[in-house]
């Protein structure tokens, strides 16, 4: 059986790097997002919006780094396009749809 790990690695970049630029970005702000609602109930009203806005970077650049390790570029779209819907079904049952 063929993991992860034991399959090559395909130079289909272009798909990652989609994958990992468009959908690495819309997931971060997705988490922010999370971040901020978070923070407005157990932090400072002011420092939430600061807090969710300065953790986007730190988010979308190690999955944007990931994003290259995922052996091919549609597997790469499909898990991250996954993790986007996840995230935002979150983020609708946080802000109480």
């Amino acid at each position: 059986m063929n993991s992860l790990f034991q399959q090559k690695i395909q130079p289909d970049w272009w798909s990652k790097s989609f994958a990992g630029f468009c959908l690495g970005l819309s997931f971060a702000v997705l988490c922010a997002s999370i971040i901020t609602i978070w923070a407005m109930q157990n932090l400072s009203p002011a420092l939430a919006p600061q807090f969710g806005m300065w953790s986007i970077p730190w988010i979308w650049l190690p999955v944007c780094f990931i994003a290259y390790f995922i052996p091919k570029g549609w597997q790469a779209i499909l898990i991250y396009t996954l993790l986007n819907l996840f995230t935002y079904a979150v983020l609708r049952w946080m802000r109480g749809f």
